[in-house]
C-alpha cells in the first residue's frame, strides 16, 4: 500500500491518502465446458435448493447461478442466493451443505454461534463437510 503525506493550505494542515495498488482480477473461464456446466446447474441446483427451504422452513427471494472464481455460495441482505456453477461436479452432500449454509444465513448473516447452532441443527457434521469442501478448489 502507499502513502504519500499531502499538504492543504486551506486548513494548514497535512493529511495522508491511502491507494491500495491494482491488483487484475482474474476472470472466469468461458467456453463451452462453462456453459455445459451452467446448464446442468440451472437445471438441478435451483429444484433442490427450493426443496431443501422448504424441508426446513427457509424462505429465500431469488436464486441466481454464477461463474465465479471466490466461492461456492453466497447469500444477500435481500434473500437472494448464489450458487456457483460448479457445484454440480461435487458430490451430492457437499451440494446440500453448500445450499444448507447459504440457507442458514437467511436467518443470521454472519458466522457467529447461533448461526453454527442452526446449521448443525439442519445439517449435523456440517464441520466435517467443511473440511471436506476444503479438498475441492475452484477452477
Amino acid at each position: 500500500m502507499s502513502r504519500r503525506l499531502f499538504f492543504n493550505p486551506l486548513t494548514g494542515l497535512f493529511f495522508r491518502l491511502t491507494a491500495k495498488p491494482y491488483r487484475r482480477r482474474r476472470k472466469a473461464p468461458a467456453g463451452p465446458e462453462v456453459e455445459s456446466l451452467r446448464a446442468k446447474a440451472k437445471a438441478d441446483l435451483p429444484p433442490r435448493l427450493a426443496r431443501l427451504a422448504e424441508e426446513h422452513g427457509f424462505h429465500y427471494n431469488k436464486v441466481f447461478i454464477k461463474n465465479n472464481l471466490s466461492n461456492w455460495g453466497s447469500c444477500s441482505s435481500l434473500g437472494n442466493i448464489n450458487l456457483n456453477l460448479r457445484l454440480v461436479t461435487l458430490p451430492q452432500e457437499l451440494q446440500d451443505y453448500v445450499m444448507l449454509h447459504e440457507l442458514c444465513h437467511l436467518k443470521y448473516l454472519n458466522h457467529g454461534q447461533e448461526f453454527h447452532a442452526l446449521l448443525e441443527s439442519v445439517c449435523p457434521g456440517h464441520r466435517e463437510l467443511a473440511r471436506r469442501m476444503k479438498q475441492y478448489k475452484i477452477q
